[in-house]
């Protein structure tokens, strides 16, 4: 009545008697519970030049750079995954295998994929869960939530993120559900990953819970400079020497180069560097940012 009928809330509250108070609960419950989904969509606008001087500087086989005024951060994050996704849905099909390694960035790509858009793949989370995980962190309820909106199927890592110890982390690998799973992870046709630059006022090691501020800053003395499926790096693009990456239960960066399509999808000037030490990695083949973002990492 109110969407496809265009009444008013008034007119409904007469037609059904009841208030309008009630009428307008039970709309906002409908959108809550996704009975109702309301999508916006806008034309994306591209930088392009920017786009064609980033691919041949990091060997990328795709930049994709969001051209726009937005100055607001959740805006701004909401938007590149919309971006991500479109582009995204270009490459799934039926039988592909897509590997997600969960974040605030990859959190608004999933988000961001239309509720009619389906196609038979199997969504497989890529690094361990969190106990006490953050919306953006809880990894296999969003494994589940894009499964089940793609309408394929999930596959689960049965395991913590972070082990105790280096030993205990091997242990937990070498168990059969863990190191099947991980198998199928390692031969996924496409990764979509963000990036951190491990600031400890904004990390996502700090938000989640895996690495305190002290931490992160003597690893930033020592060189490193972001973090990748929560692996730490430096600026050369190495793997960052620390007991920290032997702990984590996942997908390693050695593991993303054998992928064939790699998505990173990160914004932020505070990131850019970050940016520069990820895509020396040789991991990534797309790159998805916008153009303050891409314009200090060919700067860097």
């Amino acid at each position: 009545m109110y969407y496809e009928q265009e009444m008013t809330q008034n007119d409904i509250a007469e037609a059904l008697e009841l208030s309008r108070v009630k009428i307008y609960r039970l709309l906002k419950e409908a959108r809550e519970s996704q009975v109702v989904r309301i999508l916006i969509d806008w034309p994306v606008k591209r930088a392009q030049e920017l786009e064609a001087r980033l691919v041949p500087q990091f060997g990328l086989e795709r930049a994709l750079v969001l051209q726009t005024g937005a100055t607001d951060a959740a805006l701004l994050r909401r938007q590149i995954g919309q971006l991500a996704a479109r582009y995204l849905e270009g490459l799934l099909v039926d039988g592909a295998a897509l590997s997600i390694c969960f974040g605030s960035t990859t959190y608004e790509v999933i988000n961001a994929i239309r509720a009619d858009f389906q196609v038979n793949v199997k969504v497989m989370q890529a690094t361990g869960s969190l106990s006490h995980a953050l919306k953006e962190f809880d990894s296999s309820a969003l494994t589940r939530q894009l499964a089940q909106k793609l309408g394929g199927e999930a596959l689960y890592l049965s395991s913590p993120l972070l082990a105790d110890n280096a030993g205990a982390a091997r242990v937990i690998r070498q168990q059969a559900v863990v190191d099947q799973t991980l198998a199928q992870v390692r031969r996924a046709d496409i990764a979509l990953v963000g990036i951190g630059d491990l600031d400890p006022a904004a990390s996502s090691f700090v938000r989640a819970g895996v690495a305190d501020s002290d931490r992160l800053r003597s690893f930033r003395e020592r060189g490193a400079i972001g973090d990748m499926a929560w692996q730490v790096f430096d600026c050369a693009g190495e793997l960052f020497p620390c007991e920290l990456n032997q702990r984590i239960i996942g997908v390693t960066l050695d593991e993303l180069r054998a992928v064939p399509r790699t998505i990173a999808v990160a914004i932020g000037l505070n990131k850019a560097a970050a940016i520069v030490g990820a895509l020396r990695t040789g991991a990534i083949n797309v790159l998805c940012t916008d153009e303050a973002t891409a314009t200090r990492v060919l700067e860097s």
